[in-house]
């Protein structure tokens, strides 16, 4: 907590420089601009560091909690356990069956321990590929739950080797695929063990309400009306990642953490292009794209206060009220946004009170997207609001990764790809909207 208090105290000074200095941005100077930027760059670093620190407490609680876990089991149920019961199958267990598997074919020969691993979790070291198979339910990052702690991952039992996965592997994909992500960490996430096609109903009743009725009288019909989005299941894959033999040699490094590391940041780059930005048309929807007209602004290259505020009124407030909503941009609109006030002189953008909890404009929580438009220019959508539960991704079957072994023999290295399905739609564009330049 000493951390967390000397942080937020960092984040609170550097927000009062940023406001203080913003006071006399009419007659700057370069060096004046130059220390804004410097400020806004700190303040970013200090955010980072919050988020870090925040994650590192989160993992620690889990592992507390696990071994809290693990005392509650009395001596008796131990006593009960019979010798047929298969002994319990810890993460150390998954990271040494998964090193067994990256290195088998590499000429490496396995000792016991890697063996026996392999053996207890049934596991073939010889199988060419794994399913990586996340939680059932994606992690709950809503706005008014922000910074909740990701649970622990499951995996899958399939005889393609899915249960063998280290926790490590799966929480280090699952992590980068939010930190990459982009709208995820606010978006619907579902997950479907297939790639079938999935119908989404959608419905608009906020135009629709009832009726006062007198005595005896009949009711009158109004109809809703219900539409139908299909999710379908893109394919996207991780591009090769090379390892050097003399990584998949070195018995202390956690390759399984390395890699999935590794493949959620490349996963998560590139599902969040498509995800901010996808016509929609043989690929995913982007949010963007999908989003419905909240407010034209009256300059090519500026945007002014009062238009934030109708842009914010053009969502209906039966979609403001949601947990998640609140509104999404790159961090280049976001430091533009900084510097402007309200009609009582005050500034439109507030730092987030606690650890954890994000920067707000006029009230809303904000979530960086780092594939959204990054400058303010003729005719782009540069700032989005909305209810961003109205914004579906789906994630299909498990993540599959392959190994390759020969293809990357000259240079004495290993190979390993991924490949994952998803799709993304906006369900509702009257749920958000987004504002674009004249």
């Amino acid at each position: 907590m000493a951390d967390f208090k000397k942080l937020q105290e960092q984040r609170e000074q550097l927000a009062a420089q940023i406001k203080t200095h913003g006071e006399s941005q009419d007659s700057w100077a370069d060096e004046d601009r130059a220390k804004w930027e410097a400020l806004n760059e700190a303040y970013n670093a200090n955010a980072a560091e919050l988020t870090q620190a925040r994650e590192k407490a989160n993992v620690a609680a889990r592992l507390a909690e696990v071994e809290a876990a693990k005392e509650e089991v009395s001596f008796r149920e131990k006593r009960q356990r019979t010798a047929e019961t298969r002994p319990e199958i810890t993460d150390e267990t998954r990271t040494l069956a998964f090193a067994a598997w990256a290195r088998q074919q590499n000429g490496f020969g396995l000792d016991d321990t890697h063996v026996e691993a392999a053996q207890r979790l049934g596991l073939d070291p010889k199988s060419s590929f794994l399913d990586v198979r996340l939680a059932k339910h994606a992690p709950v990052m809503s706005h008014d739950g922000w910074g909740k702690e990701v649970r622990a991952q499951s995996v899958g039992t399939d005889s393609a080797g899915g249960y063998l996965v280290p926790e490590g592997f799966s929480n280090e994909l699952e992590k980068s695929l939010l930190s990459f992500g982009g709208p995820r960490s606010v978006s619907r996430v579902i997950r479907t063990s297939t790639g079938n096609d999935v119908p989404w109903p959608t419905s608009d009743d906020t135009g629709n309400k009832g009726a006062l009725l007198a005595e005896n009288a009949a009711i009158s019909e109004q109809a809703a009306t219900f539409g139908v989005k299909t999710l379908n299941a893109h394919k996207l894959t991780s591009k090769s990642i090379l390892v050097s033999a003399e990584l998949l040699q070195d018995s202390f490094f956690d390759l399984g953490a390395e890699v999935g590391a590794m493949l959620g940041e490349r996963l998560g780059r590139i599902e969040a292009q498509y995800s901010s930005t996808g016509s929609g048309s043989s690929e995913p929807q982007g949010v963007v794209v999908g989003s419905g007209l909240g407010k034209t602004a009256a300059s090519a290259t500026a945007i002014a206060s009062d238009e934030l505020f109708d842009l914010l009124h053009s969502v209906d407030p039966a979609y403001r009220n949601s947990s998640s909503f609140g509104w999404m941009m790159h961090d280049n609109i976001l430091l533009a946004l900084r510097k402007l006030k309200d009609d009582n002189n005050h500034y439109l953008w507030q730092e987030g009170m606690s650890v954890g909890e994000p920067d707000r404009l006029l009230g809303y929580p904000i979530t960086i997207n780092q594939d959204m438009q990054s400058s303010v220019a003729t005719a782009e959508k540069t700032v989005l609001i909305g209810d961003f539960s109205r914004f579906i991704i789906r994630d299909a079957g498990p993540i599959r990764m392959f190994r390759l072994e020969e293809r990357y023999r000259d240079n004495d290295q290993t190979g390993f790809v991924a490949f994952a399905r998803f799709d993304s739609k906006v369900l509702n564009s009257d749920a958000i909207k987004h504002l674009i330049q004249a």
